[in-house]
This record gives structure tokens, C-alpha cells and sequence, in this order.
């Protein structure tokens, strides 16, 4: 019989992305089996809380961190602070009683309930996707000293197990690198500090939108809008159905007008991009160009995929198995 977990679901927000974390929630419960969920966040309006009260009622606890993220002297650069605050599940008091917690960015839409996803037999610390495309840039592990033949996971969707993390440190080890300043902010961070102590997310749970080949909306438990944003100006990537989503989502909120905008220009400068990697690779003498060029969504999804259904750690020398580098003689 499968061991039965406390579970939970968390997205973390800034002000300005607040909206999005309260609409990615609301979408949660309309998908999943019944499950407790939290927004943390910094400094969310005081118009946006009480839609927020009314889309997610009790279901979804509202928590303010400012004060905590105080504490740290963490430096975003050009990003928003909020985005290390995954970084203190283990500090804070409201997840005490959990021993699953599935983080989740605000770009992101579920289309299968979480708790499939929380139930995941997980013999690992951390359980996470594949980040496909730090695969296509040979600086990438390189920047972070990280040893040859490392995978690399995408932080927008982890499930956490948190005994095994408070017990090996993980989390305080991820904080001690972002205060040092690594490269790739909290993601870098988390990845260093979980190296080698993570299993291989299924690629569905964290279908990831980029410039080259890639599987469709109608097929992800998850889309991870990596690539545009569904309330940019130019949603470019967005597919419709996913945009028909939000618009749902935000119908009788202050937000909806931020998901009307036009989509002709939907995937169109990816597909063109796509088609010229090959060239530009030659041309520019570019490895990140001819990498992308080479990779093939379907096939590199199988792959992932069946290392996740037989429970694998994550894969050493990834670039090898997606097809993107010929292995060294």
C-alpha cells in the first residue's frame, strides 16, 4: 500500500504578480482532488486581497512574509525578491506540519490535480523536472562550478520532502549560496545545494514553453510559461486554449483586461527563430544555437519520462541522452 502524506501546495508572490498566483491557486482547486494550499507573499495590494478572499475563501491560506524575507540580504538583480522565498520552507512555522509541499511559480497552469503530483513515490529530497533548455547552453553548469555531466532541474514546480531536507540542510545550504551571490539567483542556489539529491520529475508535470520544439498544452498536466507570459502585452507562445484558461479565471476580477490582448503574434517568432538555429549555430559559431537546433521535444520527453516512472535520480550528462551532444569517444 502507498504511504499516505500530509501534502500542500504553495505559489509565492510579489505585489505585482500577486494577481497571477491568486488566478494559478484558483485553478488548483478547480482541478484537484482537495488539498491545502498558501500564498505567500510581499507587499500585495490591499484592492487585490479581498478578490483574492473571494476566489479562494478558506481553501487558501494568505500569508505575508515581508518580514521575514527581511531578515536576508538577498539580491534579485533585476528580478523581484519574492522569487527566493521558496528558499524558507523549513523557517516557516505554517508548513510544520507537512512533509509534502508542491511549490509552484505564479506562470504556471495545472490541468491535472496536484495531488497526483504530491503522491509521487519520492525516495529523494526533491523531486523536479529536467530544465531542458540550460541544456542547450554549455556555459550554463560551467557558470555554476558545478561538476561535469551535472543535471540541472527547473525550480517553477518542485515537490519538497521536507523531513529529508530539514534533516540534511538543504534549504539553509540553498540560502547560505544565495547570500554568496551565485550565479542564476535562487535557482542556481537550489541547484547546487541539491546536487545529485534529486529525482527526476515526469516532463508533463512541468511542460515548459521555449524557442524550440515543443509538446502542446492540450497534453500537460502543467504549463510552465517560461517563454511569455499570458498577461504580457504580447503573449507570444501563449496557446489559445491556455489563454481561454485565464480569461475564465479572471472573469469578475479587476484583472481580466490584462488577458484581452491580441495573439497574432502567438509562437510566430519562436517557429521563425527554430528555423534558423541551425544556420546561426554555423554561421555565428554558437554551441547554444546548434544544441537547440538539435533538440526534439517528443523524444526528450520519453526519455524523462520513463526515467520518472521508474523513480530515477536525475541523469548525469542529460545533454547526452536528449540528443543535443554526441557522447566523446
Amino acid at each position: 500500500m502507498a504511504q499516505l502524506h500530509r501534502s500542500c501546495f504553495v505559489l509565492a508572490a510579489d505585489a505585482k504578480n500577486f494577481p497571477y498566483a491568486v488566478l494559478g491557486a484558483r485553478r488548483i482547486l478547480d482541478v484537484s482532488a482537495p488539498i491545502d494550499g498558501f500564498i505567500l507573499h510581499i507587499g500585495a495590494g490591499t484592492e487585490d486581497l479581498p478578490v483574492a478572499d473571494r476566489l479562494l475563501g478558506a481553501a487558501v491560506k494568505i500569508v505575508d512574509v515581508s518580514d521575514l524575507m527581511k531578515e536576508f540580504d538577498f539580491d534579485p538583480g533585476h528580478l523581484s525578491v519574492a522569487t527566493y522565498i521558496r528558499l524558507l520552507a523549513d523557517k516557516l512555522s505554517v508548513f510544520e506540519p507537512y512533509d509534502r509541499l508542491v511549490y509552484v511559480d505564479t506562470d504556471v497552469i495545472f490541468n491535472r490535480s496536484i495531488t497526483d503530483l504530491a503522491d509521487v513515490e519520492l525516495n529523494a529530497p526533491l523531486l523536479a523536472a529536467h530544465d531542458e533548455q540550460t541544456y542547450f547552453d554549455p556555459s550554463c553548469g560551467e557558470s555554476l562550478e558545478m561538476e561535469p555531466g551535472s543535471s540541472h532541474f527547473n525550480a517553477g514546480i518542485l515537490v519538497l520532502n521536507m523531513p529529508m531536507i530539514r534533516a540534511e540542510g538543504l534549504l539553509e545550504r540553498a540560502r547560505e549560496l544565495a547570500l554568496r551571490r551565485v550565479p542564476k539567483l535562487d535557482q542556481g542556489a537550489l541547484n547546487i545545494a541539491f546536487a545529485g539529491r534529486w529525482q527526476t520529475m515526469h516532463p508533463l508535470w512541468n511542460l515548459q514553453t521555449n524557442y524550440s520544439s515543443q509538446i502542446p498544452f492540450s497534453r500537460a498536466f502543467a504549463r510552465h510559461f517560461t517563454f511569455g507570459k499570458p498577461w504580457w502585452p504580447s503573449p507570444e507562445g501563449v496557446e489559445l486554449a491556455a489563454m481561454a484558461i485565464y480569461r475564465n479565471l479572471a472573469k469578475d476580477t479587476p484583472w481580466l483586461d490584462r488577458f484581452k490582448r491580441p495573439l497574432w503574434t502567438r509562437g510566430l517568432r519562436k517557429r521563425l527563430l527554430r528555423k534558423f538555429d541551425g544556420l546561426s549555430g554555423i554561421i555565428l559559431n554558437k554551441e547554444k544555437y546548434r544544441r537547440r537546433f538539435r533538440f526534439n521535444a517528443e523524444r526528450c520527453s520519453a526519455i524523462f519520462a520513463a526515467q520518472a516512472d521508474q523513480g530515477m535520480m536525475a541523469a548525469t550528462y542529460p545533454e547526452v541522452l536528449m540528443g543535443v551532444v554526441k557522447a566523446r569517444k
